[in-house]
C-alpha cells in the first residue's frame, strides 16, 4: 500500500512578530515497516536557513531560522510512503537479556514518573500486574483491552495534556491523554515507555486519527514495541512516527517561539490518501 500525506500548519499573529529558531518534527523516522519515496517541505516566510538535524533521542527534524517581522508562519509537507505488511508479533522476549542489563542506563528517562499518579491508578496497575505475572506481552494486552473497553476517545487539539490521574478518573481523553496515562501505567510496572507522535492510517479511530499519538514500550530482546491505547491495538505498518521522546512536549510537530506583543492562532490540517 502507498500513502500520500499532506500536512499543513499555520500560525497567525495579531501583530507582526520576530520568529525565534523553530524545530520541525515533520520528517518520518526510519522504521522497517515503510519506505519514504517522496518528501517535500515548504516554509513561509522563507527561512534564512533550514537544516535537517538529529536530536538527542535520534529524531530527524528540521532546524530553521528567520529574519525580519511576519504576521504568519506556514509550514507544509507532502510525503509519500510505501507500507510493508508486518506481523506485529514477529519477535520474542529475551528474559536472559533482561536479567543481564535491566534497566540499561539509556532507558532510565523512560522509567521516570513525569505526571501526577494517584492511588486509584496505582491500584489498577497493581491488579493488572498480578494478572499478567512476569509476561510483559500479557500486561500490554490487559492494559490495551481495559483502556479500549472503559475509556472514551475524544478529539482535542489543544496542546495542554491531562495528567495521568485526571485521565484515569475521567475515563475519557484524547489520544495524547490516553497515551500519557498508559506510559505511566507501564513505568509503574517497571517497563520503559516513550511517547510517539505521528500519522496513523486507521479508520477505526474515526475523526482525528490522521495526526495521532501512541506509545512504545521496551521489550528485552525485541526493542521498542508500539501500543495504541485509543484503538486497543499493537501498532501496525499503518503507523508512521514523526518523533519519539520520554516526554510529549518534545514531539510536537512545530516547536518554537516568537518575540513581540501579539497573540497567535493555530490552524492545522492533515489528509492521508491511499494511492
Amino acid at each position: 500500500m502507498r500513502l500520500n500525506i499532506q500536512h499543513h500548519t499555520s500560525y497567525h499573529y495579531s501583530h507582526p512578530v520576530f520568529l525565534e529558531p523553530h524545530y520541525l518534527n515533520l520528517y518520518p523516522q526510519q522504521y522497517p515497516q515503510y519506505d519514504i519515496t517522496d518528501f517535500r517541505i515548504e516554509v513561509a516566510p522563507q527561512p534564512s536557513g533550514i537544516s535537517r538535524r538529529l536530536s538527542a533521542e535520534n529524531n530527524q527534524h528540521f532546524q530553521c531560522w528567520f529574519q525580519g517581522l511576519t504576521s504568519s508562519l506556514q509550514v507544509g509537507v507532502q510525503i509519500e510512503v510505501r507500507l510493508k505488511k508486518i506481523n506485529v508479533f514477529d519477535f520474542f522476549v529475551d528474559f536472559n537479556q533482561q536479567a543481564k542489563i535491566s534497566p540499561p542506563p539509556l532507558l532510565r528517562p523512560y522509567l521516570s514518573q513525569r505526571g501526577k499518579v494517584g492511588p486509584s491508578l496505582r491500584q489498577w496497575v497493581h491488579q493488572l500486574n498480578q494478572k499478567s505475572g512476569d509476561d510483559p506481552l500479557q500486561l500490554f494486552n490487559l492494559l490495551l483491552r481495559d483502556i479500549h473497553d472503559h475509556w472514551g476517545h475524544e478529539v482535542r487539539y489543544e496542546a495542554t495534556l491531562h495528567s495521568p490521574t485526571y485521565c484515569f478518573e475521567k475515563k475519557n481523553g484524547s489520544c495524547r491523554d490516553l497515551s500519557w496515562m498508559l506510559i505511566h501505567a507501564l513505568r509503574l510496572s517497571q517497563v520503559p515507555a516513550r511517547f510517539v507522535s505521528g500519522y496513523a492510517h486507521n479508520p477505526e479511530l474515526g475523526e482525528g486519527h490522521e495526526l495521532h499519538a501512541w506509545v512504545e514500550a521496551w521489550v528485552p530482546g525485541a526493542g521498542w514495541v508500539g501500543l495504541d491505547p485509543s484503538a486497543g491495538l499493537f501498532t501496525s505498518e499503518a503507523y508512521i512516527p514523526l518523533a519519539v521522546s520520554y516526554h510529549p512536549k518534545n514531539t510536537m510537530p512545530v516547536i518554537g517561539s516568537y518575540r513581540g506583543d501579539a497573540t497567535s492562532r493555530l490552524e492545522t490540517e492533515v489528509k492521508i490518501v491511499e494511492l
